[in-house]
């Protein structure tokens, strides 16, 4: 069920679920589009006259990034080692799903994925899945939030959620029909951080070729979403102090102002000594900042929802894969991992099992890296272990491989895992090669 007016449920929590239907154009700031047809297709997009989609942008690569569209219409950009960079609502990316909606910035250029009309956008709203108490309180405090056009900050793990719940406020408010500018200011160089922001002028610096305006700007009359805002350098945080009290930008190398009415949003998951003199973030900007702070719970502490966030992420790619079924060793897979990455790393593992899997999907294709007789195994564990059985399956494994092969390189390549994985889960069971004697490895013998 949807939330509507009076609702008490939400739908999941799926990075790209919350934007449903087919990008057939790539509709820039000045009205212009460029139309991408339905059928399987591949453009490429950049300065040079011979792309498919030319971007007059002295800061476009001459082939700055590819556009697939994939067997059931969803869009796919991948950087062709661009100069500046591909970035998908202000994140960087080499390759990702390009989904309506979703602003695809290419040099200082800034296209948004639009659908064919009569093909209305999914709402951010429609887009959350989970029945968890506190996530629908969370939400609905969003709700009520965005009528009163006051700054709110959102704080959770990363991967919980944020830039949604950031959208929901966004599309609740007066300002829906206008703007949402999304800025991940952990992805911005310190250098050009001030620019990216404020804007600057012509010769401002090396490589202003021409003047620009700011994210600020280019948000006017709607939202301006600063995620990861504890990213920000500490040094630069006094002068988004100053536009946030004043409503006021002025371009690098400006000598004017320009007033800006914008709603802020800002999201952050460095969540220690948030509010106090030692946090990352300042004490006075957190303040300007948190008129209202709305946090997200993570995927461990509402793992009712589990069954919920998978079937619908597995709808979603029904279309193009096919239908699969998840295995009870899979499940209890699923429900005994801790998911330090919430749902975005839940639905990375969804995906990966979809493309390594068959119809029925086992523990590993969702966990590729941990060779393990699941069944037998989980069967098996002891049950007075404080450990969840996943947990138990691999500290058992990792302690017979330290102890055979001695070293954590020897040890993680026997078992299929990566080193730094292998490395930082001995660290915290305590399994140390120096700890635990070596066992034998027996040779054959000569004949």
């Amino acid at each position: 069920m949807s939330f509507g007016e009076g609702a008490t449920e939400t739908q999941a929590l799926s990075l790209d679920g919350r934007r449903k239907g087919i990008v057939t154009a790539l509709r820039a700031k000045g009205g212009r589009e460029y139309p991408l047809p339905r059928e399987p297709r591949r453009w490429l997009l950049g300065s040079a006259s011979s792309c498919d989609v030319v971007i007059d942008d002295p800061y476009v690569s001459g082939t700055h990034c590819v556009v697939e569209r994939r067997d059931g219409g969803a869009l796919v950009v991948r950087d062709r080692r661009s100069r500046n960079g591909t970035l998908i609502d202000g994140n960087p990316v080499e390759a990702a799903e390009l989904p309506v909606g979703a602003r695809l910035s290419v040099g200082r250029t800034t296209l948004v994925a639009v659908a064919a009309l009569g093909e209305p956008d999914a709402s951010a709203l429609a887009a959350i899945r989970g029945h968890d108490p506190v996530l629908r309180a969370t939400v609905e405090q969003a709700r009520k939030t965005a009528q009163a056009d006051c700054n709110v900050l959102i704080v959770g793990e990363t991967g919980t959620g944020k830039d949604l719940l950031a959208r929901v406020i966004h599309e609740a408010s007066r300002r829906s029909s206008a703007a949402f500018v999304a800025v991940n200011c952990g992805g911005i160089p310190r250098e050009l951080i001030g620019s990216e922001l404020f804007g600057h002028e012509k010769g401002a610096f090396t490589g202003a070729h021409a003047e620009r305006d700011g994210y600020f700007v280019q948000a006017c009359g709607g939202t301006l979403f600063l995620d990861e805002i504890g990213e920000l350098p500490l040094e630069l945080q006094p002068h988004l102090l100053r536009v946030l009290e004043s409503r006021k930008v002025r371009r690098v190398g400006g000598s004017g102002e320009r007033s800006v009415d914008v709603r802020i949003v800002a999201a952050t998951n460095r969540l220690e000594h948030l509010g106090t003199e030692a946090s990352k973030l300042r004490l006075d900007l957190y303040h300007r900042l948190a008129t209202v702070v709305l946090a997200l719970p993570p995927l461990r502490e509402r793992m009712t929802d589990l069954a919920e966030l998978v079937d619908g992420m597995l709808a979603e790619l029904e279309p193009e894969h096919g239908r699969k079924v998840v295995s009870e060793a899979a499940w209890r897979a699923l429900a005994a991992n801790r998911w330090p990455g919430n749902v975005r790393e839940l639905r990375h593992a969804v995906v990966r099992a979809v493309a390594l899997g068959g119809d029925v999907l086992e523990p590993q294709h969702f966990f590729p890296e941990q060779r393990v007789a699941w069944p037998r195994v989980l069967e098996d564990a002891p049950s007075n272990e404080p450990l969840v059985p996943y947990e138990r399956v691999l500290r058992g494994a990792m302690e017979r491989a330290i102890a055979t092969h001695g070293t954590i390189r020897a040890a993680a390549s026997h078992l299929g895992m990566p080193k730094s994985t292998f490395a930082e889960r001995a660290l915290r069971w305590g399994l140390s090669p120096r700890d635990r004697p070596r066992l034998p490895v027996s040779k054959p013998k000569k004949p």
